[in-house]
């Protein structure tokens, strides 16, 4: 049988129309799930869901989600990820139940890991099932407080390289990226902590510690879309064959973990870090007491049954990718907050400055946790400026909502909206203003404060293994920091109100966040 053109033609135009029909059908289907499921939810566009403002990159992923969470008081309603159904989770006392009490329930997060194709993806925030079960109970021992005291004097060291750059800009007269600073600061102790490599990228910032840091949260389309994928809508990534790491950042850590499990098995070197209780873990199957930091030379096959190269590598390098953009965003953006309030920040020096006296002058890991006001500044910087605007959170067998008359799938997709929660009047008064007092001790005792909903490091059995050192790392870095120097707001700050990146994951400011720095004495 022999076709004309003008019918092959024809029959090519029926099945682009087919094809094309065919997926509109899918899709209005998939927008239809809360609709054909009985609960309440915001019409989802095709094919953007109810994120087209962050796919054109004109609002943030936290920014969009707060926008759902005031535009209902319902405790939870549905709404859509790029071909996918959401949970949004409003009510405190809800969210509590999934985090918490019924953490058997949701016990995965539901996120993109690729342990064959993109192995550094493949890391404790986004394994899932017995993987992230057993992982996690052999890292914990490494956030023990004496695992912390052992690490305390590299966190020190690098607050000195810290406060050399400041001192020079403030001689300078110049004003400082304090978000760039502090993230070159972060580098340095992730890098020497995580990796057992001592590097300055404060003095140099194209490090390549500093430089593959830069490109991972670079604020880019390509990043955006990866994102959102990751976290919203994982199957997109198989879909659109994308990679949560680049090549290059994957073969550079690859090689950094390589050389430093060289350098310390062949030459039996021994240090007080992070990598080194993972080098023990891969070695003796655990994490050692307190004071025994040693290991032992085994078989490469009895090593991978206890610990494999692959998780190892993405153990570390989910450390640094979390230790350094937390790192960098609160410490910058409580300082922009004491910049705005000087009496706040005379406050927080003087009592910085009476603990130090009852320390000799020394930043002991006692000291630092000593200092009370410091760490309810920290707090409300974590509040007002949640650097994870959400948590996430995936049915992994039928659950029905407590008095709700409802019962959620296995398999959907739970979100928690962090930034919104905590810039609810109805939980924190005047949510906009800083006011570290909310986190007093006096407040503390008050059983309304008790029970207000605060997760900047997430909640129950899948909190924030680092949390203990991350807060760790800020308060020394802002003792270290205001000790030394009063801050005020750059030029570009005057008069303005901060404003987020529409293109950037997390909570990050548009641009450079600038302040003014000069000596207190």
């Amino acid at each position: 049988m022999v076709f004309s053109v003008s019918s092959v033609l024809s029959i090519i135009a029926l099945l682009i129309v087919l094809a094309i029909s065919s997926l509109y059908i899918y899709l209005k289907y998939v927008y239809s799930y809360w609709e054909r499921h009985g609960v309440k939810s915001f019409a989802g566009k095709i094919p953007y869901g109810n994120f087209e403002k962050t796919i054109k990159q004109k609002r943030s992923v936290g920014e969009v989600l707060t926008d759902l969470y005031r535009s209902t008081t319902e405790p939870f309603i549905g709404f859509y990820g790029p071909l996918k159904p959401i949970l949004l989770i409003r009510d405190p006392a809800l969210v509590r139940q999934i985090l918490i009490k019924d953490f058997q329930y949701f016990a995965n997060r539901g996120i993109y890991s690729d342990e064959k194709n993109d192995p550094l993806s493949a890391h404790l925030f986004s394994l899932d099932g017995d993987k992230w079960k057993k992982l996690r109970y052999k890292v914990s021992p490494t956030f023990t407080s004496g695992k912390l005291k052992a690490m305390f004097s590299t966190l020190v060291r690098c607050g000195e390289s810290l406060q050399k750059v400041v001192k020079s800009t403030v001689e300078k007269g110049e004003e400082i990226d304090m978000r760039e600073l502090v993230a070159c600061f972060s580098t340095n102790i992730i890098a020497s902590i995580a990796f057992g490599w001592d590097v300055d990228a404060i003095t140099d910032s194209n490090t390549p510690f500093r430089k593959y840091g830069r490109q991972y949260f670079q604020k880019s389309l390509k990043n955006g879309v990866r994102n959102l994928a990751k976290f919203v809508s994982p199957k997109l990534m198989h879909v659109l064959r994308l990679k949560a790491i680049d090549a290059d950042i994957e073969e550079f850590f690859f090689d950094m973990i390589r050389q430093t499990m060289a350098l310390r098995e062949n030459n039996n070197v021994v240090r007080k870090d992070f990598f080194q209780l993972l080098f023990q873990l891969r070695n003796m199957g655990s994490i050692q007491s307190d004071d025994d930091w040693e290991t032992k030379t085994i078989s490469d096959e009895e090593k991978d049954k206890n610990l494999t190269i692959n998780e190892l590598a993405a153990t570390a390098f989910i450390f640094y990718a979390a230790g350094f953009e937390s790192s960098s965003s609160t410490v910058s953006f409580c300082l922009y907050e004491l910049a705005k309030n000087s009496e706040m920040q005379r406050i927080a020096q003087r009592k910085i400055n009476a603990v130090l006296e009852r320390h000799n002058g020394q930043y002991t890991f006692d000291a630092i946790n000593e200092m009370k006001y410091l760490g309810c500044c920290v707090d409300e910087t974590l509040r007002k400026h949640s650097p994870i605007a959400m948590l996430n959170r995936e049915v992994s067998q039928s659950y029905k909502v407590p008095g709700m008359g409802l019962t959620l799938e296995t398999g959907t997709a739970i979100m928690v909206p962090v930034y919104g929660i905590h810039h609810d009047e109805k939980y924190y008064p005047n949510p906009e203003v800083f006011e570290p007092n909310r986190f007093s001790v006096e407040n503390a005792k008050n059983k309304t404060f008790v029970e207000m909903p605060y997760l900047p490091f997430g909640d129950g059995a899948r909190n924030c293994i680092g949390m203990r050192l991350g807060l760790m790392v800020f308060k020394v870095c802002l003792a270290m920091l205001l000790k030394e120097f009063n801050y005020s707001l750059g030029e570009q700050h005057i008069g303005k109100e901060l404003e987020y990146s529409p293109t950037s994951f997390v909570m990050a400011p548009i641009g450079t966040l600038k302040l003014k720095a000069t000596y207190r004495h």
